[in-house]
């Protein structure tokens, strides 16, 4: 045998000698685990040692004296402390057949745990523990596991070693694997659920920020990404999944993720409660306040694990009270959705304060304590997707109405520029066709009428009748009296001669002085006669100009009638230009009367 075994074998001995001495005193340490239960608390037959100094196995067995005994679960949470925690408790099978057994911690955020199992002859060390490797641990599970084989009317010795930067809840038992493994499916099932549920939250809340550019959206999102990290961590599942290989940094993930979420929750609350706009003093306030979670979220990477993790407490506890005050405050003062807002805020910050009381060993450890953030959380985010999602619809009816409004508009400014249109048009047709001192036809709109006339009187078989119309004396009056005078002269022999004109007929100022009147159903010469008769009449009338002085002015008559061969315009005017100009010449009657067809 080599000086190796034989150094093990004494130290055996030796163990099992002490194992002897402390089992005559701590007989009534003993659970008698019988397979007819598949499940037993080990928190009453425990006694337990802290201790701030590392210590051996060995060193712990010669001090068994300095074990506690648990007179309540409370006796088992530790909070934040320094050092190491032993616990000490006897297992007995008092069924002649093995029965294996699985002690488990029901407290997930544990660094290490080292369990030794002292039997008669040898000393069985495993571990587990969230800073561990999977590899290394007893069983791969995101809690400390540790199966345990005891023979026939067997009884050992369970000493546990618990290190932990993060609060200490060693509450722990023995169970069957079937138990285990059964409460494990559901304990899986509702995480699971749980999770899902955070994350489909997150990502459909960083759609809609993509989709409708809405902040609150995407601080949502971020809220929900640095919650769900922490929890994921804290839960041992991230740990178990994703980042094993972090050690003893995991914790630190936590206090991360936590405060992350705390600076995140205040800017979702300052966007969804719009308290820019309805609370100032609260938006100046939750502004400062994150500043302080980015100091914090700076700080817990560089300094030791165990204070990051307090002032995570410490921020996420503040945070989520001056949210809940804002949220009452915007309620008080009728914001929109702020009711909604404070339940599920309520129920967050409950779950979140038992976490954070419990942490600091202010609450005792029991399933609500160590759940009661997941429950709170879970509820508080259905809430407020709910808050998200009536804020979706109204943003939704607000696009709607918005889009409404914004074609109403374009419609009516279309229908403003199709009145400017056709008045500018008609503005245009006006200037195009009218002379703008008489209001009379102009050259280009006396073509148009006198086409328009043409056909119809080559449809009817009536004769178009053209009288042009020059004035005499004009230029004297002009040079006298200005242009102005003449101007107002020419403006008052249009108005007579639109007073002479039969409804249909058309005049026009063909030239500087020059008239046109344009006649259709001329039935028989005499009327032509007479109208020629009444121009002459009114023409030759003073005209009192502005200054008081009077005038006359005489005319010289042409007139043309259509017919086959001069069935156009400027056949018409010709003919009528040559009648003036000899009745113009000769002087011989106020008119004269021309006719190719008479």
């Amino acid at each position: 045998m080599d000086a190796n075994g034989c150094l093990k074998r004494l130290f055996a001995t030796f163990l099992t000698l002490l194992l002897i001495a402390g089992s005559q005193v701590n007989a009534a340490d003993t659970l008698s685990a019988s397979p007819e239960h598949d499940r037993y608390s080990l928190n009453n037959v425990t006694r337990y040692w802290h201790t701030d100094t590392p210590l051996t196995l060995r060193d712990v067995l010669a001090r068994t004296d300095d074990f506690q005994p648990v007179t309540s679960e409370s006796d088992l949470h530790f909070g934040y402390t320094q050092g190491d925690t032993w616990l000490t408790t006897r297992l007995h099978n008092p069924s002649p057949r093995p029965a294996t057994w699985l002690v488990t911690f029901e407290y997930p955020f544990l660094d290490h745990v080292t369990l030794y199992t002292l039997r008669a002859h040898f000393t069985d060390v495993q571990q587990s523990g969230s800073a561990l490797p999977l590899s290394e641990r007893a069983l791969a599970h995101r809690q400390a596991i540790f199966p345990v084989t005891l023979a026939g009317d067997e009884t050992v010795t369970l000493y546990s070693q618990v290190s932990a930067v993060g609060s200490k809840v060693l509450n722990y038992s023995v169970m069957t694997p079937e138990a285990f493994y059964a409460q494990n499916d559901r304990h899986n099932f509702w995480l699971a659920t749980y999770f899902g549920m955070l994350l489909a939250l997150g990502l459909y809340n960083f759609l809609l920020f993509f989709g409708l550019k809405e902040r609150v959206f995407l601080y949502y999102s971020l809220f929900a990404f640095g919650f769900t990290l922490a929890i994921l961590t804290f839960n041992g599942l991230g740990t178990l999944i994703f980042w094993s290989f972090l050690g003893e940094q995991t914790a630190r993930l936590v206090a991360i993720g936590f405060t992350f979420a705390s600076a995140m929750a205040t800017l979702f609350a300052q966007s969804f409660l719009n308290t820019w706009r309805y609370s100032p003093r609260w938006h100046r306030t939750l502004t400062r306040f994150r500043f302080v979670c980015w100091g914090v979220l700076i700080t817990v990477f560089v300094i030791p694990i165990q204070p990051a993790l307090i002032l995570m407490d410490i921020a996420g506890f503040t945070a989520a009270l001056l949210l809940l005050v804002c949220g009452l405050y915007c309620s008080w003062r009728r914001v929109p959705s702020a009711r909604l807002f404070v339940v599920a805020w309520s129920i967050f910050l409950l779950g979140a304060a038992v976490f954070a009381l419990r942490n600091m060993s202010i609450l005792p450890a029991n399933f609500v304590t160590l759940h009661g953030i997941q429950i709170g959380s879970a509820i508080e985010m259905l809430l407020l997707s709910f808050a998200l999602a009536a804020r979706f619809n109204k943003l939704k009816r607000q696009k709607e109405q918005a889009q409404a409004d914004t074609v109403a508009m374009l419609k009516k400014q279309e229908a403003i520029l199709e009145a400017k249109v056709a008045t500018r048009t008609e503005a245009l047709e006006k200037l195009a066709n009218y002379d703008m001192l008489t209001g009379l036809l102009n050259r280009h709109g006396l073509v148009r009428h006198a086409d328009a006339a043409l056909a119809r009187s080559h449809t009817h078989g009536e004769p178009l009748a053209l009288i042009m119309c020059d004035l005499d004396r004009f230029k004297p009056i002009n040079d006298q009296y200005g242009h102005e005078a003449g101007d107002f002269v020419l403006q008052q022999v249009a108005k007579r001669l639109e007073h002479i004109a039969r409804e249909g007929d058309h005049c026009a100022r063909f030239g500087g002085d020059e008239f046109i009147l344009l006649l259709e159903q001329i039935q028989h010469p005499s009327l032509l006669e007479d109208i020629c008769s009444r121009i002459t009449q009114a023409l030759s009338d003073p005209i009192k100009l502005p200054c008081g002085a009077m005038v006359h002015v005489g005319i010289s008559i042409g007139v043309s009638l259509s017919h086959a061969d001069n069935a156009t315009l400027a056949q018409l005017l010709k003919e009528a230009d040559r009648q003036m100009y000899v009745d113009k010449s000769k002087r011989c009657s106020p008119y004269r009367y021309f006719s190719t067809g008479c």
